[in-house]
């Protein structure tokens, strides 16, 4: 029987890591296999029952392709569930419900929804369908990806290891595969968001540059002009046919749906 493998990333923040961990470890059962992903965080910030420890951090751009390394060796493996540490969610029906919806409904990806405000995407808020609606694409805090789509793509470019712009790319290729992408307004998230940043815990924003220098943190600001400057110069070098890098942000910025429409 084939599973789901679940990723928990972690850099500098064993205390969220902690927590969602043991949300999820006592449901496994035979759906899906738990681990924690190590993304090169300070000696101190590992912690003890980490299964994947990656000596430097690869940010995670670089970790999610680690993390389709792994599914693509190992066909026990029907998908990949990867999560940011700063998460909070009911583990009881989490995995079992999204793999419903994955396998269920023919998606390539699903995502659950996030409670509160936009962060800033649009589609990805809660907006009371009930069943999962087929969005353009999803914001990355907590995608299950279908084999077939980490088939297909294999590996995404390293120069977006940042982490903006693979979201797009499997927006892309799902586009061409006729391939379904969906949140799950019945599958609910709280997302803190920028954690790693905003608790002062990250100390570079060059991947070459070992983790262990903590002389100063990083800014938000910092980040994003990076992450930024990343994300539109790929998409200059790589544009997506039938449309507008800027075309693809504003579905998401002004995204809108209405369940009770009668039309």
């Amino acid at each position: 029987m084939t599973k789901t493998l679940v990723i928990i990333l972690n850099h500098n923040l064993p205390e969220y890591t902690d927590w969602l961990y043991h949300s999820l470890v006592n449901f496994e059962k035979d759906i899906y296999e738990l681990k924690v992903m190590d993304n090169g965080s300070n000696p101190d910030r590992v912690l003890p029952y980490t299964h994947i420890r990656l000596e430097e951090n690869l940010f995670w751009g670089g970790a999610l392709n680690m993390a389709f390394r792994l599914v693509l060796e190992d066909t026990i493996y029907d998908s990949l569930l990867f999560l940011n540490n700063d998460i909070e969610l009911t583990g009881e029906v989490f995995v079992k419900g999204l793999r419903a919806e994955l396998f269920n409904h023919d998606f390539a990806i699903v995502s659950p929804c996030i409670a509160g405000r936009a962060q800033p995407w649009k589609q990805m808020q809660n907006w009371g369908s009930k069943s999962t609606r087929t969005v353009r694409w999803i914001d990355n805090q907590a995608p299950l990806f279908h084999r077939k789509l980490i088939e297909s793509i294999g590996q995404f470019d390293p120069v977006l290891f940042y982490g903006w712009g693979q979201e797009l790319i499997c927006m892309d290729v799902c586009e061409s595969n006729e391939w379904k992408i969906g949140v799950c307004d019945h599958i609910t998230m709280l997302h803190y968001g920028k954690q790693t940043i905003l608790q002062n815990s990250l100390f570079n924003v060059e991947k070459d540059i070992h983790s262990s220098d903590t002389s100063t943190p990083v800014t938000w600001r910092e980040f994003q002009n990076k992450a930024m400057e990343s994300y539109v110069n790929y998409f200059i070098d790589h544009p997506i046919e039938g449309w507008t890098f800027d075309d693809l942000r504003a579905y998401g910025e002004n995204y809108t749906y209405d369940p009770f429409c009668t039309r």
